[in-house]
């Protein structure tokens, strides 16, 4: 091998390895379709209410076609909320707020790539983003309870929910 294909190999593997380095302790740069200012998943969950996360595409199939289930489950249940992120990037940014005017989804929607959202995944919840839809469930407290890609039903969120919720107090 030539001293300088070495010395390039080196400095290549030395770059990436600072480049994922600083991914590990960076803040992800998410945004807010809303107001296009930038925000984070952790803003969305806690804060005494369950909070389920889908992760979509403007071009996938399976993500239409469950969109609607979505929009209609969105606000059935009072100790829960939807958190959409949006993984049409910067340059989709269009897509995915004529995405969200078509199904006429009301929910919060955050604005990110598949690199952000698996770094973010990998870091939060210890699992690689595998595709879309993609269900991330945290409990009241922002605790994570279920990751778990492709679709899962309103159904059986709702039942989940309601089987773990903690029953109201009663007032005295």
């Amino acid at each position: 091998m030539k001293p300088v294909f070495i010395a390039n190999k080196i400095i290549k593997s030395f770059l990436i390895g600072l480049m994922l380095l600083s991914l590990n302790h960076a803040t992800l740069a998410f945004s807010n379709l809303e107001n296009g200012k930038t925000d984070s998943i952790e803003n969305h969950i806690g804060k005494n209410k369950w909070t389920i996360v889908e992760v979509w595409a403007s071009d996938c199939a399976a993500c239409r076609a469950h969109m609607p289930e979505m929009v209609k489950f969105d606000g059935k249940l009072k100790n829960a909320r939807i958190l959409g992120i949006s993984l049409d990037g910067k340059k989709g940014a269009d897509d995915a707020e004529d995405f969200l005017a078509e199904f006429d989804v009301k929910f919060p929607t955050l604005l990110t790539n598949p690199i952000e959202m698996n770094a973010w995944m990998e870091q939060r919840i210890g699992e690689s983003l595998i595709g879309t839809p993609t269900f991330i469930l945290f409990d009241p407290e922002g605790k994570l309870v279920a990751a778990q890609p492709g679709i899962v039903s309103t159904a059986s969120l709702e039942k989940f929910i309601t089987d773990n919720s903690k029953p109201a107090v009663a007032e005295k």
